[in-house]
């Protein structure tokens, strides 16, 4: 998946959402193929009474109904899920779906007031979660099944504090801390001023 990035823009992270989704089509799967294998092996049997020239053709329809459960519950759900990414770039959060018939989201980090995390019981023993910005005015966008979703997080957070301080003034609902006015930011080891994300300090994770 190539993405057209802005001057000066580059690829921090590219991810796939988490594969837990997954486990529930699976399981399905095998207990189709488990159903249908049973039902094809009882059909071909040479004693069973009544079934006649009717045979071939319950077999055939038979094999065609697990065939397009399977494409429903299994298939289409991992085609869903490895047309899905996640993309972060340094100026950037991007969320592409669809391989057929593609759609995409992103939004500017610059535009990005806080950042929170939720998570399940089952999605913490994994580690994956959901990653809600929130743009201001009641705005906000989830991004589910976020694999490793504390280090993303964290990424993002990265991302956010290294955008150049003239982005970040562009940005909405961005608070800048008092010190930056003042000259009071400190300064990295090529002298130009280190940046802070203080809006989103001390922040806590929803489980």
């Amino acid at each position: 998946m190539r993405i057209k990035l802005l001057p000066g823009e580059r690829v921090l992270v590219r991810t796939r959402p988490s594969p837990l989704p997954l486990v529930g089509p699976v399981i399905l799967g095998f207990v189709l193929l488990a159903l249908g294998g049973f039902g094809l092996g009882f059909l071909m049997r040479r004693d069973v009474a009544g079934l006649g020239d009717w045979q071939p053709v319950l077999l055939l329809v038979l094999l065609a109904v697990v065939v397009l459960l399977l494409l429903r519950v299994l298939v289409r759900p991992l085609l869903r899920w490895s047309s899905n990414r996640f993309v972060l770039t340094s100026m950037r959060l991007i969320h592409r779906r669809g391989a057929a018939r593609r759609s995409e989201h992103q939004i500017n980090l610059s535009a990005i007031s806080q950042l929170q995390t939720e998570q399940g019981l089952v999605q913490r023993m994994v580690g994956s979660g959901t990653l809600i910005a929130d743009l201001g005015f009641d705005r906000a966008h989830a991004y589910r099944d976020v694999p490793q979703i504390a280090r993303f997080k964290e990424f993002v957070v990265q991302a956010i504090s290294d955008l150049p301080l003239t982005r970040m003034f562009d940005g909405v609902d961005m608070e800048i801390d008092p010190q930056y006015a003042r000259g009071g930011a400190g300064r990295n080891q090529d002298g130009r001023a280190r940046q802070e994300w203080p809006h989103h300090e001390g922040r806590s994770e929803r489980a």
